[in-house]
């Protein structure tokens, strides 16, 4: 349950919440419209006038601002920073958290881009990524018939294949089986294609393909290779997807020479 459905199950004005739960009506209202984050103290008094409890939870990571931080911070195709939300790959609130993340691979990753790249993938990990779709390999399909299918699945709608197919696009060469990773903005369409041929299952897969949500800016400089219709991620989003995946040494290729 996100935090409007919770003051949505209160069903009270901010006063009564107020009331019920020993917090300020300032409090409620930014939490209300969105001006702040609740501390868990606050999170769990608002849960518990609902008849709720909070249980916090450490899952790993994977934020898609966190690539976009590190593409706006090293890569010329991708709009600076103050320039994302006029692009229109970026609306206001995403930028903010685009900037949180700027700021915290700077900190981690200092002067070295290579870690900097590494640390941008394992915090935007798609296999980690929360709304992600799994899909089971098929007995008897090959990985290229794999990334046909993925490709077929996006059809014409936003998104762009990454994983195992971004290296064969950049590289001529990837680990077989490995995972095809289609980035989407709207998972529920692909995923729905993909059922047609492919097993859905409740786990990542890694000879499988796994269906994502991310954000537009994935998709700048994005490329087609000879087959048609086979959109692929950029060289820097491939590299940064690979590092996330596990395959350091095929990100590692991609980037050599930057």
């Amino acid at each position: 349950m996100d935090i409007p459905s919770l003051l949505d199950t209160l069903g009270r004005t901010p006063s009564a919440t107020s009331r019920a739960t020993g917090l300020s009506r300032s409090t409620i209202y930014r939490v209300r419209d969105g001006l702040t984050s609740p501390t868990i103290e606050t999170l769990r008094e608002l849960a518990l006038a609902a008849g709720y409890d909070v249980e916090v939870e450490l899952v790993p990571a994977s934020d898609p601002a966190a690539a976009v931080a590190a593409r706006v911070t090293t890569d010329p195709a991708t709009p600076a920073l103050d320039e994302l939300d006029d692009s229109g790959v970026a609306d206001s609130g995403e930028v903010g958290t685009i900037h949180d993340w700027v700021a915290r691979l700077q900190r981690q990753a200092e002067d070295d881009l290579a870690a900097l790249l590494r640390l941008a993938g394992r915090y935007s990990a798609p296999q980690h990524r929360k709304g992600a779709r799994f899909f089971a390999p098929k007995p008897g399909v090959s990985q290229e018939r794999m990334i046909d299918i993925a490709s077929s699945a996006l059809g014409r709608r936003l998104g762009a294949l990454s994983g195992v197919a971004a290296a064969q696009a950049y590289l001529g060469h990837a680990p077989d089986p490995g995972p095809v990773v289609a980035w989407t903005t709207d998972v529920e369409a692909v995923a729905d294609r993909l059922a047609a041929t492919l097993r859905e299952v409740k786990e990542y897969q890694p000879a499988g393909v796994l269906v994502a949500p991310t954000m537009q800016a994935y998709f700048i400089d994005m490329m087609e290779p000879e087959v048609p219709g086979h959109k692929v991620v950029s060289p820097i989003q491939a590299a940064i997807d690979l590092y996330g995946l596990g395959y350091d040494g095929l990100a590692t290729e991609i980037t050599e020479g930057w």
